[in-house]
């Protein structure tokens, strides 16, 4: 009986990735819904129940289990598609590190392709197997399934850009740069420029305006800064209008948001208006992403953009060598989110290894502590302190950090 009813929850929670899939098409973190209410409103309650009715399976003191949903392919992968290999190197040697065997972390990737539906589909699945840990990583995947993991009690890590997507929720953790720890920066140097007058070119998600409606208006109006803005979608490319609507704004400062597939036409387009002149110009993290896919160094120039410490040579004493075992390993450039992913994992070996269970209150007992980011420690939200600071590029193409 107890057999023929796991084989009855599998084949509902099969049935209801093929729902949501009908529900929610290509959803690429926060681009439009096909919307039906009704089936939605049943996804969700199905989901939640199933969530209630399939309590994640208790592992005993030889095994912690860990699930991971991410895009592994697909547009958001040129962000995420690193993780694993970070992970999965923070585990090994975190745990030889402690005297434990690696294997007693039993760990569990999938790919979810940055769609919702299908990060539903996955997570319904791996609550089957059962897990202690979860890792959700991008938003619109994250969001699915946040919900159902809050009720179950069990520690979620977030490695998304949403800047309060821990706040509230006592479950919830995240070793992730993010727009939380962006935002002051942009703020910061607005003030110091004495920017009267702030542009602000946009994607059009939920990250980005909790990020300006939370942050960024507050502050810059409280001091009298006039903002204008214009927003974009995410299959937006061609950035031409938006370009001119920036240059007749004539503003003191240009601030650029979006995925460095948006940011690099971008800057192209604001280049060919003269618009791109050192300090004016701008980035979020993303710009980052530029530089590990090969961007000519004259489209990086002259811009100001926030940059985790890991990727500035001689910021953090763990780095360079962490950097150079990664490539020894993988034949491929680390990206800070690997960089972060092996922090992430660090830290669910410490807490096993200091208290021989993993759950959320000996994940927070395990920090702070010295990861290849820097300091690893956590605010009250258990949201990672700021590990990043302003940066541009030299002339010789390397991130350096912004002193002026």
């Amino acid at each position: 009986m107890k057999k023929l009813s796991t084989v009855i929850i599998a084949l509902i929670a099969f049935i209801l990735g093929i729902i949501s899939t009908v529900i929610v098409v290509n959803i690429p973190q926060g681009s439009q819904f096909l919307y039906i209410p009704e089936l939605a409103k049943i996804v969700e309650n199905t989901s939640s129940y199933l969530a209630e009715l399939i309590p994640p399976k208790q592992t005993s003191d030889e095994k912690v289990r860990i699930a991971i949903n991410a895009p592994l392919t697909g547009p958001i992968s040129a962000w995420s598609g690193q993780f694993p290999n970070g992970f999965l190197m923070g585990i090994e040697e975190a745990s030889h590190a402690h005297g434990i065997d690696p294997k007693l972390f039993a760990i569990d990737v999938q790919d979810n392709a940055g769609k919702p539906p299908q990060a539903v589909s996955i997570f319904n699945k791996q609550q089957i197997d059962g897990f202690d840990t979860y890792i959700s990583v991008a938003t619109g995947p994250a969001n699915a399934i946040a919900p159902q993991l809050d009720s179950m009690g069990i520690p979620n890590f977030i490695a998304a850009f949403d800047p309060l997507i821990t706040k509230n929720f006592p479950n919830r953790l995240r070793v992730m740069a993010n727009s939380k720890v962006e935002a002051p920066l942009f703020i910061e140097y607005a003030h110091k420029i004495k920017a009267k007058k702030v542009h602000i070119i946009q994607i059009n998600m939920a990250y980005a305006e909790e990020q300006f409606n939370s942050f960024i208006k507050p502050a810059l109006e409280k001091d009298g800064v006039t903002i204008t803005r214009e927003l974009f979608d995410i299959d937006q490319r061609d950035f031409k209008t938006i370009a001119q609507k920036a240059k007749a704004e004539n503003a003191d400062l240009i601030f650029v948001c979006g995925y460095s597939f948006h940011i690099q036409p971008l800057l192209g387009a604001l280049r060919t208006l003269d618009l791109v002149k050192r300090g004016q110009v701008f980035s979020v993290m993303d710009f980052v992403d530029l530089i590990y896919t090969g961007t000519p160094i004259a489209e990086l120039r002259d811009v100001i953009f926030v940059s985790p410490l890991f990727d500035i040579p001689g910021k953090v004493s763990k780095a360079a060598e962490w950097r150079k075992r990664y490539e020894e390993r993988f034949k491929i450039k680390p990206t800070y989110v690997p960089a972060y992913a092996y922090d992430n994992a660090t830290l669910i070996v410490n807490a096993y290894a200091n208290s021989k269970k993993v759950d959320t209150q000996t994940l927070i007992a395990a920090t702070p502590f010295e990861g290849i980011n820097g300091q690893i420690q956590l605010d009250q939200d258990r949201d990672i302190i700021a590990t990043v600071t302003l940066a541009e590029i030299n002339a010789e193409g390397n991130i350096v950090e912004f002193l002026q």
